[in-house]
């Protein structure tokens, strides 16, 4: 649920390379805060770079007033202004049973109809705190328009007691093989230090993980593309049990218990 440096440079680099749609409509699953752990020159000075002139004046005026306030509302607010910077949204919604009064109260645990879908969909830090994390999943898919972008960041390993569950690489995969998303990144990441590597394929943890480059607190970060004709929800099978893996995949099975 909130914006930190994983989130900010992924952000940045899916703009940069014009993998963002702009002016679109957003989705919050988990209204996002500010983490704190970037400057706020870094954010003034993308605002500079990305915003319209027109705009910059007003959007810097509420990054000023939300850092005076700095309070816990202010940094829901400075997540609006980095929405704002990045995405030029037509619409910003969240779901969150905290959050500001503006957030829907509903539960992720059961099947969720806005009355609309979404540009994208964002999940940043929620999903493992769902007990019936497959409705979930199946949420934002059925949230999102066709076409549109699906970004998750989810704890990987370490975050001890943190949530339900912590995610592993092979769900990405395979949630993308059920439904034809294209995986345009998948990234392992830390926070203390701030650390991104991408994972070019399935077999990239794996190398890793041989190689003693995991650490002990680290992140996932998906971003997934629904195909732009409709199709409902599928159920992923493990790639592993599918037979989709590589050879290598099948002897480290075993080699990294």
């Amino acid at each position: 649920m909130a914006i930190s440096v994983i989130e900010y440079q992924l952000i940045r680099s899916l703009r940069e390379q014009d993998l963002l749609p702009l002016g679109g409509d957003l989705l919050e699953i988990g209204e996002a805060n500010w983490y704190g752990d970037i400057s706020l020159d870094l954010l003034r000075a993308d605002i500079a770079r990305l915003v319209p002139p027109q705009r910059q004046g007003e959007l810097l005026a509420s990054l000023e007033r939300a850092a005076a306030q700095g309070d816990e509302r202010a940094l829901l607010d400075l997540g609006k202004v980095f929405w704002h910077a990045f995405l030029a949204p037509a619409s910003i919604t969240a779901i969150d049973l905290g959050g500001t009064e503006k957030a829907h109260k509903l539960d992720l645990n059961l099947p969720i109809d806005l009355g609309q879908r979404f540009d994208i969909v964002h999940n940043s830090g929620t999903l493992e705190h769902v007990f019936d994390i497959a409705q979930a999943f199946r949420n934002m898919h059925n949230l999102t328009r066709p076409g549109g972008l699906m970004i998750h960041h989810a704890p990987f390993v370490g975050w001890v007691d943190h949530g339900f569950y912590a995610l592993q690489p092979t769900l990405f995969w395979d949630l993308a093989e059920a439904n034809n998303y294209h995986v345009h990144v998948m990234l392992y990441a830390e926070l203390k230090p701030p650390r991104l590597e991408t994972l070019a394929g399935r077999d990239a943890v794996l190398e890793m993980a041989r190689d003693g480059r995991i650490g002990r607190n680290a992140n996932l970060a998906a971003v997934l593309r629904r195909p732009a004709t409709e199709a409902a929800f599928r159920i992923p099978f493990q790639g592993y049990y599918a037979g989709r893996v590589s050879q290598a995949a099948v002897d480290a099975w075993s080699r990294l218990r």
